[in-house]
């Protein structure tokens, strides 16, 4: 007697894939608009250094107050050694906050009273305590939440969504792809150019001309 195999379905049925669209900047203004009006201080700094930063969510939520204050100072730039391929020597990315970050962050860390040493982004929940960091997980779902406010499908957009905004605008502006390497903390152009979807893009663009 032959045993029927039981079937596996696949990991990403009835999800949509592939690289989630960049914000763009009408986006990205209606989310701060929505933020500043019914989000916690602390949602509002996360969301602007997330799109100044261009940093991977697990990295942004284990910033500390010593990354963009020293000495009692805000930084003018911020450079930051990417978790998830330290191994692998990428590059550190460097950015500078806009100004109207930079008044966030004022406002956040004295309304906070937060120390060099502490976490800049701590858990909202009860019982929680002040010392701990936000997780990846709740991070996850703020961002949810602020694709929710520009009226997008989080099963569409998401993090990744966030961290090429700011590059995919400048490569539209001025395609300089260089750039956007140095944004993102890539190692290799190509790593950039597939990230955002350059050749994709750029193909896709020139189909429309030609169309038959």
């Amino acid at each position: 007697m032959v045993k029927k195999s039981k079937q596996r379905s696949a990991w990403n049925r009835g999800k949509i894939v592939g690289p989630k669209p960049a914000l763009t900047s009408r986006q990205v203004t209606t989310i701060r608009g929505v933020l500043a009006e019914r989000a916690l201080l602390r949602d509002q700094v996360m969301f602007s250094l997330a799109i100044d930063s261009c940093l991977r969510g697990a990295d942004l939520v284990r910033l500390r107050v010593t990354d963009v204050m020293v000495s009692g100072e805000l930084c003018d730039k911020v450079r930051v050694q990417p978790t998830k391929t330290k191994a692998r020597a990428q590059a550190s990315i460097v950015f500078e906050p806009c100004r109207d970050t930079k008044k966030l962050l004022w406002r956040h860390i004295e309304a906070e009273d937060l120390m060099s040493t502490d976490w800049l982004f701590t858990s909202s929940r009860p019982g929680s305590g002040p010392e701990k960091q936000i997780s990846d997980r709740a991070y996850l779902n703020l961002v949810k939440k602020w694709i929710g406010y520009a009226g997008l499908s989080p099963e569409i957009y998401g993090t990744h969504s966030i961290r090429r905004s700011r590059p995919a605008y400048l490569y539209r502006k001025t395609g300089n792809l260089r750039a956007c390497q140095i944004m993102l903390g890539h190692k290799s152009l190509s790593s950039t150019q597939l990230y955002l979807g350059v050749e994709e893009e750029e193909t896709l663009s020139l189909a429309r001309q030609f169309e038959l």
